[in-house]
């Protein structure tokens, strides 16, 4: 007796529970049973487009069988439940045809005759062309959704999407989260301040309630994601394209650019959180091998270094400590001038002056705009005393704005607390300029690598872990080359207040060795 299998399967999930699957097997049961074949397999995959074989295990599991088990007949009740797609449906059919196994369409039928092979193409071609057309459509009016300001999706956290139709006609919004919005707003304020890190953020956002749906903490990469996400300043991507959305944005403009500007920095600045820092990595490199020189902990020695690509020769262990004190000592020969000094002073100055006041103006203008607010929730207090409002129509307008003075009062609290321009920050910054390697051995693993690639894009070692060359950033090469910087090559040990060597405290010494005159002498002032 002859064999079959049975596949079906419908692209919409709600359709699992309806007659679609089973009238597609009970209908190609009939039929087999009136063609005398016994069937040995039934097959389907629910909620799974015809566009694409991946991810539809039912196919898979029917081929695998027919294959094995050398099957007569694969039965579907049309061929668009096998493929919505030419080349797919011509490629299961051959995977078919090697274990023996004929493609049936009950409500098609076809043959192997040119005529039936022409027309099995047609129907191939217009089962791709519907799912194409039906997919242009589908783009057509999301786009047009778009353009009228609504997401076609789910929001991001800190939203939710809430139907405000009914359920024959829906008209699904997006609007903010009332327990998660005002959290979203607070942790783009803090990494805005530069004062913390996506890291400690995911500490305190679970701190403060702000969690994922399951109650658990909130990712790294979810955190990171929403910290880029354009959607919380009230804009919306889609398909590459930036629309304006109706949704009330969680952020402004200059907070989100300002925490866009951090990000850039740290993601070419600082290290991200490994077992091992390395502060040299990607900024270290043999002289003798034109090798990159990588952090490496020995753990037979219980000792870190740094070494060279072994293909390229350069086999050398240089050791971390000797390294990196060698890189202090080369921050040496680096000298801001006093004219640089004293106009970043200045300009210090001016900034932490222009930030008290904008500080200042920015808690005026938050002050005026709850004095508003205030007055609209008398008003309604007042409309729901006289009659003309209902409860439940004042439970929700009054609601949203207690949220909007809350928000309010939170926004002046995190200004309060920033204190305007970081103080600390200038003084690390001029006390840097003035001493740069005491500063330098003084600041954190970040503060240290933030500093070297300022100054660094690349450092040359030999095979002793001395610096023997630098390649300048960009930025750095312009304030030396218009002198803003200067670069000392000979050091010389200054022992007494009048800065001269005790070896030619005697003038005729100095006079006999024509050393009064050199170049490295006059310009350190000796």
């Amino acid at each position: 007796m002859k064999t079959a299998t049975i596949y079906s399967r419908v692209s919409d999930p709600g359709q699992m529970g309806g007659l679609s699957p089973e009238l597609q097997k009970e209908l190609c049961q009939k039929w087999a049973k009136e063609k005398g074949y016994q069937v040995v397999g039934v097959y389907q995959d629910g909620g799974r487009s015809g566009t694409k074989t991946v991810g539809r295990d039912g196919l898979e599991d029917m081929i695998i069988q027919c294959q094995k088990e050398k099957v007569n007949a694969a039965l579907v009740i049309d061929t668009d439940r096998i493929a919505r797609n030419e080349v797919d449906h011509f490629s299961i059919k051959n995977e078919l045809r090697k274990g023996g196994t004929q493609l049936i369409a009950i409500n098609q039928p076809l043959n192997d005759t040119p005529e039936g092979q022409f027309l099995e193409t047609i129907l191939a071609g217009a089962n791709a062309f519907y799912s194409r057309l039906l997919g242009r459509k589908v783009r057509k009016s999301l786009e047009k959704k778009c353009q009228m300001g609504d997401w076609p999706g789910w929001g991001p956290v800190g939203y939710t999407n809430v139907n405000r139709g009914t359920i024959e006609k829906p008209n699904n919004v997006i609007e903010v989260d009332p327990e998660f919005g005002s959290k979203v707003t607070e942790i783009f304020k803090l990494y805005s301040t530069n004062r913390y890190s996506v890291d400690n953020l995911v500490e305190i956002s679970y701190s403060i309630g702000l969690r994922s749906k399951n109650g658990k903490k909130l990712c790294r990469n979810v955190l990171y994601a929403m910290l880029k996400n354009v959607f919380y300043t009230g804009y919306f991507k889609f398909k590459g394209e930036l629309y304006k959305g109706n949704h009330e944005p969680l952020t402004t403009p200059e907070i989100f650019e300002a925490c866009q500007r951090i990000m850039d920095i740290h993601n070419r600045h600082v290290c991200r959180r490994r077992k091992y820092k390395w502060l040299l990595n990607g900024l270290a490199f043999c002289q003798i091998h034109d090798s990159r020189l990588c952090g490496d902990w020995v753990s037979r020695k219980g000792r870190a270094y740094y070494h060279g690509n072994a293909n390229k020769g350069c086999r050398r262990y240089l050791s971390l400590d000797t390294v990196e004190k060698n890189v202090a000592k080369y921050l040496q020969k680096i000298q801001f001038s006093d004219k640089l000094t004293n106009q970043v002073i200045e300009k210090a100055k001016e900034l932490v002056k222009q930030s008290r006041e904008i500080k200042q103006q920015e808690i005026e203008n938050i002050r005026n705009a709850i004095k508003q607010l205030e007055v609209k929730r008398n008003a309604l207090e007042d409309n729901l005393l006289d009659g003309t409002i209902d409860k439940e129509a004042f439970k929700r307008k009054h609601g949203e704005l207690d949220i909007q003075i809350q928000n309010c009062d939170n926004e002046i609290a995190t200004l309060e607390n920033q204190g305007g321009l970081n103080i600390d920050v200038v003084v690390e910054i001029v006390s840097l300029m003035k001493n740069i390697r005491q500063e330098y051995e003084k600041a954190s693993f970040e503060a240290k690598r933030h500093y070297l690639s300022m100054f660094f894009e690349k450092l040359w070692f030999d095979e002793a872990g001395n610096v023997v060359k630098s390649d300048y950033t960009p930025l750095f090469q312009h304030l030396v080359d218009n002198q803003f910087i200067r670069i000392r090559a000979i050091w010389l040990p200054r022992l007494d207040s009048n800065q001269q060597p005790s070896s030619y405290k005697n003038p005729s010494v100095t006079k006999r060795l024509g050393l009064s005159h050199h170049r490295a002498i006059r310009e350190l002032g000796i």
